[in-house]
Formats: structure tokens, sequence, C-alpha cells
């Protein structure tokens, strides 16, 4: 399964040690050379830990970084006010025909009905980790309490998963 990945997922991922684990999960993960450029070069210059994590991550061959090649299509991600790194993930998505765009971002998961996006968040790429025991039950709880910390996800969303894990 081919997945494109955004800069928050990928954040998120590291800063919750899953982010490799991730990659098993997936036949395929790249990201576009403008989210490469947003979280690792920006995030190594300022020190980020979660840039280290993914810079390691891309060296070892477990995430592609790959060029936008039609630039037409940023430009359509454009005209929905998708930029930056964010549209040349939807671009690269609609380049390469993969499977699924992975993105925390409101503005881009509002709009992926209409841009024809089959979107994954971080959390339900953690509870499809839990649920294929590539992690267990300790690891999963204490990444939606290291999410709550962060603040980016509601506790009524965050509360869903965790009501969907207790199914398993």
């Amino acid at each position: 399964m081919l997945v494109v990945k955004d800069a928050m997922v990928l954040i998120h991922l590291a800063k919750l040690s899953l982010l490799e684990t991730c990659c098993d999960l997936f036949s395929g993960i790249i990201v576009p050379t403008e989210v490469k450029k947003e979280v690792v070069d920006k995030g190594l210059e300022k020190g980020f830990p979660d840039a280290i994590i993914i810079d390691e991550i891309i060296n070892k061959g477990k995430i592609s970084v790959k060029e936008v090649q039609d630039r037409t299509l940023v430009d359509r991600a454009n005209q929905f006010n998708i930029q930056g790194g964010e549209a040349e993930a939807v671009a690269l998505y609609w380049e390469l025909d993969a499977d699924l765009l992975a993105t925390d971002d409101d503005n881009v998961r509002k709009k992926k009905t209409i841009l024809d996006l089959k979107v994954v968040g971080t959390l339900p790429i953690i509870l499809k980790l839990f649920m294929a025991d590539m992690i267990d039950k300790n690891k999963f709880e204490r990444s939606l309490s290291e999410l709550r910390k962060i603040g980016w996800f509601s506790s009524g969303v965050l509360d869903r998963i965790a009501a969907e894990a207790d199914k398993k």
C-alpha cells in the first residue's frame, strides 16, 4: 500500500516513537521534497528531536523523498487553498496514484471528497498498529496520552479512538 505523508503525521508519529513501526505497516511511504524541507531540514537547524528521528528513518530507506514532477498538480491544490508541503503531498498522491494520503491537516481533510483523496490520519494509523498487534495496549494508551498533551486532537476524537481499541 503506497502512502504519501505530510508534515504533521510524520511529526506526530516520530514524537510517539511510532514512525518506524508505521513504515512496517505500509509497503511504501513517500514524502514530497517540500515536506522534507519543512520537517527535517528546518527541524534539524532548530534541533528538534523529531526531525532527527525522521531523518534517520529516511536515511535507512524506510521513507522515500520524491519531487513532484507535474507542477500543475501543485497549482491545482493551491486553487483549493492548500499550500506548501500539504499541496505537494496532495500533488504527489495524485501523480503517483497512491493508495492513501496521510494528513492531519483539517483544510485538506475537509476537501477530501471534492479532491478525490483517500485520507488517513495519525489516530487511525495508531489504531491500525494496535489492531494489527504491532504495538501493545500500553504503547497505544501512552501514545493517546501523549497526543492529549500535545493538544492537536480534541478529547472527543481521542476518546472515540480509545473506544474503538476497546472493541479488540
